[in-house]
Parts: structure tokens; sequence; C-alpha cells
């Protein structure tokens, strides 16, 4: 995935809910709501440092899952808290080097969005949030690899941010869905030990790109 193939997606929303019943709502409660979502993630190549060698690592693509709940003002602000979880697979070190292992991502983030309700079937919406992203490493090492391999396993937590634009579309006044792109990353580089003395990867550089199809529940009338 790539960004061309998100604006691409975020289009072809539009244009499926361009032709829903005209007795949609244009528009989503205010107040309170809970937003549960699932998506596909893809993490460009990522530079690192393996025992002082620089490197760039490359990724199989991984899904990840986000709860919220936020609150919607009503001239179009939104304000939430969120939980997101993503998974992906190393795949190769400098397109030539194979690897195996997982990493996982939780991160916690306080978003701000903003809703253009421009009384159109769908509503376009772009926001940012900051936050803690934790990554971790699982069973990394290369492949086929020496006996014992030397394993590059840890987690640790820096502090993370995101970019996010999407397409809304309310259903009833009380549930919309969304599809979104998101464009995340940390403040800071991971390090990752290795179990033989001396070795160990350092200043990976992680940043990731997501689209989330989610539902979101308003409680306010």
């Amino acid at each position: 995935m790539n960004r061309t193939q998100m604006t691409v997606g975020l289009f072809v929303v539009a244009g499926l809910a361009a032709f829903a019943p005209a007795t949609a709502n244009a528009q989503s409660a205010l107040g309170p709501y809970l937003a549960l979502g699932a998506g596909y993630d893809e993490m460009p190549d990522r530079n690192l440092v393996i025992n002082g060698h620089a490197v760039s690592s490359q990724w199989n693509s991984g899904y990840g899952a986000l709860a919220a709940v936020g609150y919607k003002w009503y001239f179009g602000l939104r304000a939430e808290a969120e939980y997101s979880g993503r998974v992906a697979w190393v795949k190769t070190f400098n397109q030539t080097a194979p690897w195996a292992g997982t990493q996982w991502d939780n991160s916690v983030m306080v978003n701000a969005l903003y809703d253009f309700e421009l009384g159109w079937p769908v509503t376009p919406y772009i926001g940012g949030g900051l936050g803690l992203t934790q990554i971790q490493w699982g069973n990394n090492f290369r492949a086929p690899a020496q006996v014992p391999p030397t394993i590059y396993d840890g987690e640790s937590i820096r502090p993370g941010w995101q970019g996010i634009a999407g397409l809304s579309y309310a259903v009833t006044p009380q549930i919309a869905v969304a599809l979104d792109g998101r464009i995340k990353g940390s403040m800071g580089d991971f390090n990752f030990p290795g179990s033989v003395a001396g070795r160990s990867i350092n200043q990976f550089n992680y940043e990731t790109h997501s689209i989330f199809v989610s539902v979101r529940y308003a409680f306010g009338g």
C-alpha cells in the first residue's frame, strides 16, 4: 500500500456514499461517542543500524485494530482518546538478506479531529494525535540463521504522533461508518539488544501507513 492507493480508497468510498438513499443523515449526533475499527497496515522501508552497520529494513504487510472514546461539538470539532494495536513481519535487510520475526505496536493517543460538515452525503475530516508508542520485537533473526542464531528482541516506549484524513457517512444520527488513512510514527528511535554480547540493533526509525474502517456510535441526541 502507498499513499496513492490510500487516496484512491477514500475516493471510492466517497463515490459509493454519493449514491446512498436520500433519507440518510449527513451529520452524526453531537456528544460522546465510541468507535471501533480494523485496518490494513504497511511499513515503508525503515533505516536502522545493526552491529554498527547502517542498513534499511523491508516489511511484509500487516493489520491493526483500534478503539476510541470521544466527544463531538456542534462546530465540527471532535476530541478522543484512542488505543490502537498493529502487527507486522520483517522480510529482508537491504532487499537481499532474509529475516524472520514479528513486530507489535501498541499505542495510546489523544486525537483532535475536525469534520467538514458541508451537507454532503459524506463528511470529510482531518486530524492528528500525540501520545505514546510501545514497539515490541519477537524472535527477530537472520534467516537462514546460524546455529544458534543471534536474536534481536526487546521492547521500549517512545512519544508518538499520527496524522489522519478520512471520510465518514452517517447511517443514522447515532451510527456512522468511516474510512481513513493514517501516517503514524515515533519521536525517537528504538533499540533492540542481541542475544549475543556486543551485538544490537539501534536507531530503528519507526513509521507506518494504515487504512482503517471504523464504526462510530454516538450517545448524544
